[in-house]
């Protein structure tokens, strides 16, 4: 499926008007179904939708592993996502349907991080990473989404691993373009734990909470964390990098995993 749409407009610039075509990213509703029954109606860019709703199911933790996934598939044409997960239960449903409404793109769920996040596991690693190695790969991230050059209606989001970019996912929101990373790393078995995660996006308690439930020590985004998400990443042994642009960047939490001079 396509990430973009082509539209005539009309460009009006210095006082001149002039027709041209344009290209828009393209949003559009995708309903999952869980082991036959309708589980949630997402709005995203239509590709890599079958990771995005593997991604979703890991936030929720309702799937953990590839072998929790038993059967998956996409019919392009009517929207809709089918998948058979081997531990099932219709408390999922009405889990869902009570669910916290996050600050997200849409709707992001993590139904339970309001009632505690201090259950969560928290995250060891000891990962470590020059500063001038994450202003280098936050300069290399910004250039990766074609879409986003294109449209400038996307975000990225991306799994690194100090070294080289294993995943990376574009999507109108922020918290799909995450859970498409985590997605595909479960679909393809690869490992997320003592990686790092790039998005483009600001850094949210929702967002906090997909990456710490996949084990990764370090966050990165050019833009803001909230409060709450700086309060999680604290809790949870997180490294949160904000601001990075050019060779500046803030750290708010667990600074001994950024190694400068």
């Amino acid at each position: 499926m396509k990430e973009m749409k082509e539209f005539n407009i009309l460009k009006i610039e210095k006082g001149e008007g002039k027709k041209i075509k344009d290209y828009v990213a393209i949003e559009r509703n995708i309903t999952l179904y869980l082991n036959g029954e309708e589980f949630i109606t997402l709005m995203c860019t239509p590709v890599m939708v079958k990771e995005l709703s593997v991604g979703l199911l890991l936030s929720e933790k309702m799937v953990s592993e590839n072998e929790d996934i038993k059967e998956i598939d996409f019919n392009e044409v009517d929207g809709i996502v089918s998948i058979k997960i081997r531990d099932y239960s219709k408390n999922a449903i009405e889990k869902i349907a009570h669910a916290a409404l996050t600050s997200g793109c849409g709707r992001g769920l993590a139904t339970d991080f309001l009632k505690g996040f201090t259950n969560e596991q928290k995250v060891v690693s000891s990962l470590r990473i020059p500063a001038k190695d994450i202003s280098s790969i936050a300069r290399d991230f910004i250039n990766m989404s074609n879409a986003y050059k294109e449209t400038g209606g996307v975000h990225s989001a991306a799994l690194w691993d100090g070294r080289r970019v294993e995943v990376f996912c574009e999507d109108i929101g922020r918290h799909n373009a995450v859970d498409k990373v985590f997605g595909y790393c479960l679909l393809n078995n690869i490992p997320s734990k003592d990686k790092i995660v790039l998005t483009s996006g600001r850094i949210s308690s929702d967002i906090l909470l997909k990456v710490s439930r996949r084990g990764v020590p370090m966050i990165i985004s050019r833009n803001a964390p909230t409060s709450l998400s700086v309060d999680m990443a604290y809790f949870l042994g997180i490294t949160l990098v904000g601001f990075v642009r050019g060779e500046r960047m803030n750290v708010y939490t667990h600074p001994s995993r950024v190694v400068f001079s």
